[in-house]
């Protein structure tokens, strides 16, 4: 196994591919909360042929270790140990939700590391009010006693999944989910805290963002729906908008061909 120490803890990663040329830049592939690394295998072989892949379990999930309490600025800061020990001048940051909003605060916080932005299913600003209250209910109570398969089914996989996937694959969305109910509750907690309940919104800054910038959103996104990529696209210059027919808020799970279909001449020309 392969992990990288950062100042939130050591992730794991996993790398695939080699540069074309030695100053290309790395594709790098970020998953969304409850979720991690596996979730891209629907794109590893088509981006792989591109160049050199490096896919990271976030703080608190997969195989990497539960963090310190945390926020999404001290996570864009902490990919930069990722960098400086992987040996990543630049990347194409691919991020769906979670991982898509640490796109967004790297392109921020440290533009010159950042050669494009492919943000899927994410968002830019404040959880409602109202959402902030019940997750950090939820929080509170499944630090303590976990996730109850019950509560998964019935309450977080039609969020996550859209109904299309659900009728189609429910048996694939169910193992998804209990892989992640699985994942180390204080992390699960801490990275819940940033990510769903404490995080800014950085909507007024997006016009400082000038990376090259796919916005992808599935039509059926229960979790981040479509006004949030909406914002995104007309906020960021030069932002292109494409909707995912068929798919909900994991996309890239849901409709790994059409999700390529865009994704991969993207990165393709970010690499040119």
């Amino acid at each position: 196994m392969s992990y990288v120490r950062t100042r939130l803890g050591r992730w794991f990663y996993e790398e695939r591919g080699a540069p074309k040329r030695p100053r290309d830049p790395a594709i790098l592939l970020m998953h969304g909360f409850f979720f991690d690394g596996r979730m891209w295998k629907g794109q590893m072989e088509p981006l792989t042929a591109l160049g050199r892949v490096v896919v990271i379990d976030g703080p608190g999930h997969g195989r990497s270790e539960a963090p310190p309490r945390f926020s999404l600025e001290d996570n864009a800061d902490a990919l930069l140990d990722v960098y400086a020990e992987l040996g990543l001048e630049q990347a194409v940051l691919v991020g769906l939700s979670w991982g898509g909003m640490i796109g967004i605060r790297m392109a921020l916080q440290h533009p010159e590391k950042v050669r494009a932005l492919a943000l899927l299913d994410t968002s830019a600003g404040r959880e409602l009010t109202t959402n902030r209250v019940k997750y950090r209910l939820l929080a509170a109570f499944t630090r303590r006693y976990g996730y109850p398969p019950k509560m998964v089914e019935r309450e977080m996989l039609p969020k996550f999944f859209g109904p299309t996937y659900l009728r189609e694959h429910r048996d694939e969305a169910l193992a998804y989910m209990r892989a992640g109910a699985g994942f180390e509750r204080d992390g699960l907690s801490r990275a819940a805290l940033a990510v769903l309940i404490k995080r800014k919104s950085v909507e007024a800054s997006l016009g400082r963002v000038h990376a090259p910038t796919l916005v992808m959103c599935g039509v059926d996104d229960a979790a981040t729906p479509m006004h949030r990529s909406e914002t995104l696209a007309r906020g960021i210059p030069g932002a292109k908008l494409v909707v995912v027919p068929a798919a909900g808020h994991m996309s890239a799970i849901e409709q790994p061909a059409r999700v390529n279909e865009h994704l991969v001449p993207f990165v393709r020309a970010q690499l040119e």
